[in-house]
């Protein structure tokens, strides 16, 4: 039984980060499943095989998709894997305040685009 304090502190190492682990993922979750049941009509969002619409309805845990003009399809809503703009903020007189969360496809990874600027 050799390297007692040794072994103690790489055992205790290996089961901090376990839990570090295991944290770092349930926050994950948590984050997903908040975003999911978040999704409203009229959001743009991408489903987890890559597939772009606008949510047309919501029937508990059945979202109807609008991917094309006229053409609706319904997903989970576990199959929303993020939403890339949100519904439009209504102000109180009707009119449109902002659209949030949206997605520059545009940008290369360094943040810059990929259009010339004049």
């Amino acid at each position: 039984m050799g390297g007692g304090p040794g072994q103690l502190v790489f055992l205790l190492l290996m089961v901090a980060l376990l839990i570090f682990m295991f944290s770092r993922t349930r926050k994950q979750q948590r984050v997903q499943q908040e975003m999911q049941s978040g999704v409203g009509p009229g959001a743009e969002v991408m489903t987890t095989s890559g597939t772009f619409g606008r949510v047309v309805a919501i029937d508990g845990d059945v979202v109807t998709l609008e991917i094309a003009p006229g053409v609706q399809t319904r997903w989970t809503r576990r199959a929303v894997s993020r939403v890339v703009t949100a519904a439009p903020v209504e102000a109180g007189d009707g009119g449109v305040v902002a659209e949030h969360g949206s997605l520059d496809l545009r940008k290369d990874v360094d943040g810059n685009s990929d259009t010339p600027r004049a």
